[in-house]
């Protein structure tokens, strides 16, 4: 039998139509595919640091890229996974009115519209594992934190010194520790006011966080009292920054309601000495604020 040009035409039309047709099916199951796994995967941790990397490995298989970047300015985070490239494209990231915070993905070359496409569908998937990791992060750094003034609270204090401790023993270098406190807060609060006296606490973690490295660790051990370990800083150069504090503390000049007030800290220095606890560093560290105090305030003194 003969078959007519026009046939063999038809025949071919819908021949194509039928593998476009698969082809676009197949990319859907694909697509379905790679978005389970994506969720599967970032159902596997709680970390921060650990659920961005999985979603960044994960939308690897669909759309290349060579790193990204994610800030959440109230939680003051920053971070970085893999490589920052010319082109990006950035997300303010938000669910059920909560706001998430923003992450850009880059690469070499710009994206396409598909692609764009396809980081979006996995945003999307992203958005629930990422609002329960920062409110596990919110949980971690309240249990850790003091409320008021920000910086770490007493009960990190033992876990932080053993961290410190190991990495001096493992570098062969110092580690010292400052202990101060406001001179007659007391009165601060008596003369002034509560509200005035919690606004000379923050004023003075300001002042710490300001004069201190970032590598060093401030603790509000309670009340008016701090702690403050420095890495890497030997007695001598604990006992200058902690010189350069009490002048900085000396210069603040507080305004509440119709009232100007300043205040002076004074402040102990001490030395880790190897294997020793941290009630014995604190002991010692402690009975030198106490000299400072019994010998004039707004002093330093070093053991």
């Amino acid at each position: 039998m003969a078959i007519s040009t026009d046939q063999i035409v038809m025949e071919l039309k819908k021949s194509k139509t039928s593998n476009a047709n698969q082809a676009l099916a197949l990319d859907q199951v694909n697509h379905t595919v790679n978005l389970n796994h994506l969720i599967s995967a970032l159902q596997t941790t709680i970390n921060l640091d650990e659920l961005l990397p999985i979603f960044s490995t994960e939308l690897s298989n669909l759309v290349d890229h060579s790193g990204l970047t994610f800030e959440h300015d109230d939680l003051n985070i920053q971070t970085q996974h893999g490589r920052r490239t010319n082109h990006t494209c950035e997300y303010s990231l938000s669910i059920e009115n909560t706001i998430l915070g923003k992450l850009t993905i880059m690469r070499r070359k710009r994206f396409n519209e598909k692609e764009l496409e396809t980081i979006e569908n996995c945003l999307s998937a992203l958005l629930h594992p990422l609002k329960n990791t920062l409110l596990y992060r919110q949980a971690i750094q309240s249990a850790h934190t003091d409320p008021l003034t920000g910086v770490l609270n007493r009960s990190t204090l033992q876990s932080v010194f053993q961290k410190e401790t190991s990495l001096t023993k493992r570098h062969h270098s110092d580690l010292t520790m400052v202990m101060l406190d406001i001179d007659f807060f007391k009165a601060v609060n008596d003369n002034y006011g509560h509200t005035a006296g919690d606004m000379a606490l923050k004023e003075l973690t300001a002042c710490i966080e300001h004069t201190a490295r970032e590598s060093d660790h401030v603790f509000r051990l309670g009340g008016e009292e701090f702690a403050i370990l420095l890495n890497s800083t030997d007695l001598k150069g604990a006992t200058l920054l902690a010189e350069r504090l009490r002048k900085a503390v000396q210069e603040i000049h507080m305004q509440h309601a119709d009232n100007e007030f300043g205040f002076t800290v004074s402040m102990g220095v001490t030395k880790y000495s190897e294997n020793e606890t941290l009630e014995v560093m604190m002991t010692r560290a402690d009975k030198a604020l106490y000299e400072a105090k019994e010998s004039g305030r707004n002093k330093v003194v070093a053991t």
